[in-house]
């Protein structure tokens, strides 16, 4: 299973955001989309989500248009920056919550999601009692637990410190190899993409600049601008 994105733009208060992407995710690859802030990355994402309209172009999974695909529907979860948990509810009932929802049996389901996560013994505590990265390993745990064909984080980092992202992006990165995830990961860090993401597209003021593994872009930038916002020389 794999998602195609063709040609897409996406404008936004009559101003270009994305313009002319295009891309490809392999099943079980894990994307980064990196830039700086402002380069269209996040609208992307919402765009594959269906949550912004497409000016042009197309996004197709395994060949079928999601043009008209309801959000509810796709099959995609998205993650965001803040995690947006249910501050009144326990561990077990923010991870289970998609489960309930689909009237899915869902206590072995959070047990070994909660595990995964390295939060095992958690489902009772509440989630204002937690950390910041726990807080975002329960969102991510929430997020998977309807094992969703794609995974789009945006930015689900940025808000931790440096040493506890450094420390959650191996993890994060781990978690996703080890259940085959396809996700999308969103980031302006490029330490994060490069120790996340299978491949790396750069994009700058909405358009696609670079796409490659993260050895090719230190090795090879396409662009001088790229090789500045990367700090080569």
């Amino acid at each position: 299973m794999s998602l195609s994105v063709e040609h897409v733009s996406v404008t936004l208060d009559r101003t270009l955001v994305v313009d002319d992407v295009s891309l490809t995710v392999a099943s079980g690859e894990v994307l980064g989309l990196l830039g700086p802030s402002g380069g269209g990355k996040s609208t992307l994402l919402r765009a594959i989500c269906g949550l912004e309209p497409l000016g042009s172009g197309s996004i197709s999974w395994d060949g079928d248009d999601l043009a008209g695909v309801p959000v509810h529907e796709r099959g995609f979860a998205l993650m965001f920056q803040d995690g947006q948990l249910f501050t009144h509810q326990s561990v077990a009932q923010n991870v289970g919550y998609a489960l309930r929802v689909r009237r899915v049996p869902a206590e072995a389901r959070v047990t070994e999601l909660l595990a995964l996560v390295g939060l095992s013994g958690f489902e009772e505590r509440r989630v204002t009692e937690l950390s910041g990265g726990e807080q975002q390993r329960v969102a991510l745990a929430r997020s998977l637990a309807a094992s969703p064909r794609l995974l789009l984080l945006d930015e689900p980092l940025s808000s931790l410190d440096r040493e506890l992202r450094t420390r959650l992006a191996a993890d994060l990165r781990a978690i996703l190899s080890s259940t085959s995830q396809t996700a999308l990961f969103v980031t302006h860090d490029q330490d994060e993409a490069f120790a996340v993401a299978d491949r790396v597209a750069v994009l700058m003021a909405g358009r696609l600049v670079q796409l490659g593994t993260p050895a090719e872009l230190r090795d090879a930038p396409a662009t001088p601008a790229v090789a500045r916002f990367l700090g080569l020389p």
